[in-house]
């Protein structure tokens, strides 16, 4: 199981994948770093001091605003405009790959910022069956957008879901990711948090590349299983301690990468049996339950420090019977009860759980009142920004309630440019103190600091942009590699010698699995070989000698193949990691959450 994450320090395991991730100049190991050697016990004692300094400064650096942020935010605000303050807390959506629009309600509205779905990114025309992104026209309509917001001399927000597997609006040429559950299903036999940590890291490093600041990313929803209609395998599984510590370690990754992350969705999406982008789902758990299970890596989470978290659409009677918790001041008081006082950024406000019951002009007003910071997507930003300056002006909704908002928005967007411009103690570009990298090394048997850090400050003066991608791509297959998991069947068999065929999933899918069996040299036949069946698409699936679980693992449950596989994911990488499974490899991921009456942690191997 992971180890527990504690108090505010990062664990080791990070801060070691930091090591092998940050650009460092010379330097080794201090000789008695890991036993005291020939130091007084003065001398020691001062040198355990400057590392734990130097942790927490690294850990309040990715944390979110510093207090400085919000007196600096406090003034920026004190000097806006009612209509100002009022689009400052809100984050509009546009309805093409063109963002001129959007770009003009920024300027005009004094928007946060703008958010980016699938049908935003434009295409490179690679083929009409697999377009991929025109990345150079993305990174162009992004930027238009950011030119709106220059005069404010803060940025404005540019965001995206960008969680991996299902959710991923900007796919390839990016690096593509395995599901969030990769991660639960690979900690259980490898590092965990150090691995969340990379893989976030990359993902927020390519994101920034193009002009995001931030991602709705990670989710901290514990999963129930099969039961879960919405979440799945976007969840990193069903063990609560298990997911508060991805999901830390996953927001610290994207803050690393330059971002702004959101832990989402409180109060817990995971454990609910409706979808809350078709109807409002009710919770009907005691909050002695919601705290022993689905509020634990929000609790986690804000005991550690982050800069925001997202709050669901959902019923909680426990809290506030017939309320969204969007909605309900009782649910954002749980949240700063816990102790987080950063932006607390409102789910979609135009999903069928609010825009089905309550006026797309007054929805905001009231999450607003309620204690929301941050609005996503009302069904009419314009509409919305009249019924907020409205409703102060009437005294419905108070001044300060809208000010306390904006300058929680305001510091967030200060610190996220700090951030990317490696002006604080972590972040992009930002070495590791010396004294961290030294300690680290030291506790790390057998591994020498070449080995870590390779040739990580040639690579750095470089700055080539081919060698990071070789990095996320490394870093993609080691996870796919490590969570790929046999349920059931013989391990290291090799069931690829008398050729595949597949069957299920989509068209992409096959042709992928198809291109991995290629590379590895395995023939892909009409007829005779491995009857390979992919679980989790558009085509039927049934019977075969081999149920591939593609995204959640609980398809496998009733699947009559004698060997089943749960894969994560639909990347390249997964398949490579599938076809090296059906040669014989090894498969050292664990369920990271119930299929049937098999456990949380099985693996046949």
């Amino acid at each position: 199981m992971l180890t527990r994450h504690r108090g505010s320090s990062l664990s080791a395991a990070v801060l070691l994948s930091a090591l092998l991730l940050t650009a460092c100049g010379g330097g080794t190991a201090s000789e008695g770093d890991g036993d005291g050697g020939d130091q007084s016990e003065a001398e020691q004692d001062q040198h355990q001091q400057e590392i734990e300094e130097a942790e927490a400064a690294r850990e309040q650096a990715l944390a979110g605003p510093s207090e400085a942020h919000r007196e600096e935010a406090a003034q920026l605000v004190s000097e806006l405009s009612l209509q100002q303050k009022a689009g400052q807390v809100l984050v509009g959506e546009y309805s093409s790959s063109d963002a001129s629009d959007m770009a003009g309600l920024v300027q005009e509205l004094h928007l946060a910022g703008a958010i980016v779905m699938g049908d935003n990114v434009p295409t490179s025309g690679q083929g009409a069956d697999q377009p991929g992104a025109d990345l150079a026209e993305l990174e162009t309509q992004l930027a238009s957008i950011q030119a709106a917001a220059e005069e404010r001399g803060y940025p404005a927000m540019i965001s995206v879901d960008q969680e991996g597997g299902l959710v991923t609006r900007v796919g390839e040429p990016l690096t593509e990711w395995p599901a969030p559950m990769a991660y639960g299903a690979a900690a259980e036999t490898l590092d965990g948090t150090g691995l969340t940590w990379q893989g976030h890291r990359f993902m927020g490093e390519e994101l920034a590349e193009l002009g995001f600041t931030a991602s709705f990313a990670p989710n901290g929803d514990v999963t129930v299983g099969a039961a879960d209609p919405t979440v799945g395998s976007r969840s990193f599984g069903s063990d609560p301690e298990a997911v508060a510590e991805l999901s830390l370690s996953g927001i610290r990754g994207l803050a690393e990468g330059g971002l702004m992350g959101s832990v989402k969705h409180f109060p817990g999406h995971g454990s609910v049996t409706d979808d809350s982008h078709h109807t409002l789902p009710v919770q009907d758990a005691s909050l002695e339950e919601l705290r022993a299970r689905d509020w634990v890596p929000f609790a986690e989470s804000i005991e550690a420090g982050v800069p925001m978290i997202m709050m669901g659409h959902i019923d909680v009677p426990a809290l506030d019977d017939g309320v969204p918790s969007s909605l309900s001041s009782a649910a954002y008081d749980e949240l700063r009860e816990m102790g987080h006082d950063g932006v607390v950024v409102t789910d979609a406000l135009n999903m069928g759980a609010i825009a089905d019951g309550y006026g797309p002009d007054q929805a905001p007003v009231m999450a607003l009142e309620a204690g929301a910071d941050l609005l996503l997507m009302p069904a009419d930003v314009r509409g919305a920004h009249e019924a907020i300056v409205s409703a102060v002006e009437s005294g419905e909704l108070s001044q300060d309630r809208l000010d306390e908002a904006a300058e929680r928005v305001v510091s967030l967007l200060l610190w996220q440019q700090d951030l990317e411009a490696g002006e604080l103690d972590a972040g992009p570009g930002v070495q590791m103190p010396e004294v961290l990298r030294d300690h680290y090394l030291s506790q790390e048997e057998g591994l020498t600091e070449e080995e870590w850090l390779q040739d990580d400050a040639a690579e750095a003066e470089s700055g080539s942009s081919e060698e990071a991608e070789r990095r996320a791509r490394s870093v993609a297959e080691q996870l796919a590699a490590a969570s790929v998991t046999v349920v059931s069947g013989e391990c290291g068999a090799d069931q690829s010698e008398a050729g595949l065929q597949i069957s299920g999933g989509t068209e992409q899918d096959q042709a992928r699995l198809a291109a991995a069996a290629e590379r590895a040299g395995v023939e892909v036949s009409g007829a005779g070989g491995t009857q390979v069946v992919l679980l989790g698409g558009d085509q039927p699936a049934a019977g075969g000698d081999v149920a591939v679980a593609l995204d959640r693992p609980e398809a496998l449950d009733g699947s009559a193949a004698p060997a089943q596989i749960a894969l994560y994911g639909r990347t390249a990488e997964s398949f490579d990691a599938l076809i090296a499974v059906l040669q014989g490899a090894e498969a050292p991921g664990a369920l990271p959450v119930a299929v049937g009456e098999l456990e949380p942690g099985h693996s046949a191997c």
